[in-house]
């Protein structure tokens, strides 16, 4: 997809992400302080800006500064994210769904900005922006994971994502959204599910601000709120409060993996039914119940990042149509300017020329030189015109071709998603011992949500 400055998008998208009112800001700082200054200084104590570090310094700054959000344009410049928030939002959302941050007052700025200024807000609005302060300073779970890998084991370990093959740490929700079927299949414990916008959230913002919708569609995401209205799920509990877990929740059941962490019953359903069985035959019901509703659950889920997909895709495609046609205009108007003024140019060259002639022979030989050029003039111009148009064309077909051969490519991404869920079911029902046909009956799908819209262990590297 072509990088470029989407003004019409931008505006459109700054709208359509303002920031929601989910709770009261506290007072601002006067005067409203800037975004983060990015940088670092080099081996000879020069300041760099951080673009300069992703240009010649990336595997550093890949190393060192992995809260540096921001990518490179088609000419090889790199920008900060808000940039690409405040260019081309609709790109920066599809490709960089870790890229966290929120606008004000028409400008986006970063999670860590948020944090520094509003924290209590963003812990009402945003709970699954993870991260915490290091001295004094605001960091994003990415470099925690990076930094500080042993303290989130031990703190943090529901701040759900893995390292990808080069070494970058990112969150669940990008995951979800590139790898669907690998989080399935490794982590069906990173809970969440993507919103109107595709936009993906974790469980705990959903049942923060959305709890009917997630308990009529995600109704194996156990997890309860602690006395501070932050919600945790039942891992978490089982390993901070297994009393109150017990007393509150007995249906509640699990067991330990050979991480010795406690997982319940449905992520037993989901990684190793067979082994859940054979320690817990008790289970039987709940394992099948489990396998069927999540199902159900991860069918849904598919369906509705395909359908946003499909929304996404067709207005980049249109807004794509839009910007070829505006510029082709831009092209047209100019070629007829620039037409205009060579005319121009000529008709006063030839005024001066008539009043120099004195001669009427020679007079009448510049009214015939005149007529030539003019007539060579609206030729080159015609034939300007006319390779403007197929060039036009040319591009047209070529991006209606490359519409087509995506269109195809994200149906074909859907079905195979589709194939591996059934895969995935019939293997699962296989290990409990049921075929498709005896599998329980369960009720439709749950809707969509109307809105306008990770657990724990380790983090462990994609294979």
């Amino acid at each position: 997809m072509s990088r470029i400055r989407t003004l019409l998008a931008s505006a459109v998208m700054i709208v359509a992400m303002a920031v929601p009112a989910m709770a009261q800001f506290r007072p601002w700082p006067n005067p409203l302080p800037p975004r983060p200054n990015w940088g670092a200084y080099d081996e000879g104590h020069t300041w760099r800006a951080a673009d300069w570090w992703w240009q010649n310094r990336r595997q550093w700054a890949v190393a060192h500064h992995p809260e540096w959000w921001g990518d490179f344009d088609t000419y090889r410049v790199w920008h900060p994210a808000w940039w690409w928030f405040e260019n081309n939002p609709q790109w920066a959302r599809l490709y960089h769904p870790e890229w966290w941050g929120a606008y004000y007052n028409g400008l986006w700025y970063p999670a860590s900005w948020w944090w520094q200024y509003q924290p209590v807000w963003v812990q009402a609005s945003y709970p699954d922006w993870w991260g915490n302060f290091f001295q004094g300073i605001w960091y994003p779970a990415s470099w925690w994971w990076l930094m500080q890998p042993a303290w989130i084991q031990a703190n943090q370990p529901g701040w759900w994502g893995g390292f990808d093959a080069d070494h970058v740490w990112y969150p669940a929700g990008w995951w979800w959204q590139f790898h669907p079927d690998w989080c399935r299949v490794n982590h069906p414990e990173w809970w969440g599910d993507f919103d109107d916008d595709r936009e993906w959230h974790a469980a705990p913002w959903w049942w923060q601000h959305r709890p009917d919708w997630a308990r009529e569609n995600h109704p194996t995401w156990w997890g309860d709120f602690d006395d501070h209205r932050v919600w945790h799920p039942d891992t978490w509990w089982y390993h901070h409060n297994r009393e109150w877990m017990a007393q509150h929740h007995p249906e509640w059941i699990g067991d330990v993996d050979n991480r010795h962490v406690w997982r319940d019953v449905n992520w037993w359903a989901q990684k190793d039914p067979k082994m859940a069985l054979q320690r817990h035959p008790q289970w039987a019901e709940a394992l099948r119940k489990s396998v069927e509703t999540q199902h159900v659950e991860y069918l849904t889920m598919v369906q509705r990042q395909h359908a946003g997909e499909q929304k996404a895709f067709e207005a980049q495609h249109a807004r794509e149509q839009r910007n070829g046609y505006e510029a082709h205009m831009k092209q047209f108007e100019a070629l007829n300017n620039k037409h205009s003024a060579e005319l121009q140019t000529l008709e006063q060259q030839h005024g001066e020329q008539q009043q120099k002639a004195v001669e009427r022979a020679r007079q009448q030989e510049l009214e015939r030189q005149h007529a030539s050029q003019v007539q060579e003039l609206e030729r080159r111009r015609n034939d300007q015109l006319q390779a403007l148009e197929r060039q036009h064309m040319e591009m047209e077909q070529k991006a209606e071709q490359a519409h087509v051969a995506q269109q195809e490519a994200l149906q074909q991404r859907h079905q195979a998603q589709l194939m591996a869920l059934e895969r995935q079911h019939t293997a699962q029902l296989q290990a409990l011992g049921a075929r498709r046909g005896e599998a329980m009956k369960v009720p439709n799908p749950p809707r969509a949500p109307s809105m306008g819209g990770p657990g724990g262990g380790a983090s462990h590297k994609h294979q």
